[in-house]
């Protein structure tokens, strides 16, 4: 095991919790409210976010003074939202040392007991995240998010997942056209950060979601091949938007437009001015390199998000069903 996943369940064996060492989740019943614990950013392990799922059957929920005076008051939480019927609250510690795990857990039993006497006081009852009946309701997880389901609730979110997880046809026309009209955005981005003089990773970031986004939903679904598609169409308009930033640049700036060019005339004519030493060319190379550098930097993760996106969607996991432990492990 790493060294987080030991403290993680080191902690969630001092607070008397389950832990999924599989999907990194501490879990159980805390005065009767059915908790998560999590990382809700996976950069910050150490970010912990608690859930619930709670309701008051009258609709009194609590207000922007009484949620400010509570973070206010317990200095371990600094933040409490609820969503529906999920309510979180989020708290920082900076773990390490050997008396991280009794500090973190007296920190943790703090807000606990804090977060629940909370919710009690504001008569709100446990409940399914679904139907927001008072039932059992275990923790899952599905895209990203979790719940606490009932067994009927969990029956039926698994169904309509099935129904979801079946594949669209793929119009690759459609996703090629889609494609092409998402990276517009991107080459907006390279020009008009190019005239400000800056050459961002926006734009590499901007021109990869447009594409994939517009592949996709003028495509119908993003497959393998509608991947490679839309990398080619990143790289040939990316290279269109950085022909178009140094022909912007010609006609406003080098003069094209005092002899009566229009800015598709200093379009062609850059590959001549270049040639010319109209354009420098170090400067010339050097921005298309930190272009591409840029593009490069957006669109790997972009691409990587989607595709994990595609593998979980159809997923519901039920947390705590995966991986258990048996003997209490040691903080690291």
């Amino acid at each position: 095991m790493s060294k987080q996943t030991d403290n993680y369940a080191a902690l969630a064996s001092a607070l008397r919790l389950g832990y999924d060492m599989t999907n990194n989740v501490i879990h159980g019943q805390w005065n009767g409210y059915h908790i998560i614990i999590y990382a809700a950013d996976s950069r910050y392990p150490y970010w912990l976010t608690v859930q619930t799922s709670a309701r008051n059957p009258y609709g009194a929920n609590p207000s922007k003074e009484q949620i400010k005076a509570f973070t206010k008051a317990v200095k371990p939480i600094n933040s409490l939202v609820q969503d529906g019927n999920h309510v979180r609250i989020n708290i920082n510690f900076a773990m390490g040392g050997k008396a991280a795990l009794e500090k973190l857990t007296a920190c943790m039993v703090e807000s606990l007991n804090a977060f629940t006497s909370f919710l009690y006081q504001g008569g709100f009852i446990p409940c399914c995240s679904m139907c927001g009946m008072q039932k059992y309701a275990a923790p899952h997880w599905s895209a990203g998010n979790y719940y606490h389901l009932c067994a009927d609730c969990e029956t039926s979110m698994r169904q309509k997942l099935a129904v979801a997880k079946q594949p669209k046809p793929e119009n690759i026309v459609g996703g090629i056209v889609g494609a092409l009209l998402g990276s517009l955005l991107g080459v907006l981005c390279i020009v008009v950060l190019g005239q400000a003089g800056y050459v961002a990773a926006l734009s590499g970031v901007i021109m990869a979601v447009g594409v994939l986004k517009g592949y996709e939903l003028l495509g119908g679904r993003l497959t393998k091949k509608g991947i490679v598609i839309s990398i080619i169409i990143m790289l040939g308009m990316t290279y269109v938007g950085n022909q178009l930033d140094w022909a912007v640049a010609l006609y406003t700036k080098g003069g094209a437009s005092d002899f009566g060019f229009n800015l598709f005339d200093c379009y062609r004519m850059v590959p001549r001015a270049l040639s010319g030493g109209v354009i420098e060319s170090r400067a010339y190379w050097g921005n298309m390199a930190l272009i591409y550098i840029f593009l490069l930097l957006g669109a790997v993760p972009t691409i990587y998000g989607r595709v994990k996106e595609k593998q979980q969607q159809g997923l519901l996991i039920k947390i705590g069903s995966a991986a258990s432990y048996n003997s209490p492990p040691q903080w690291k």
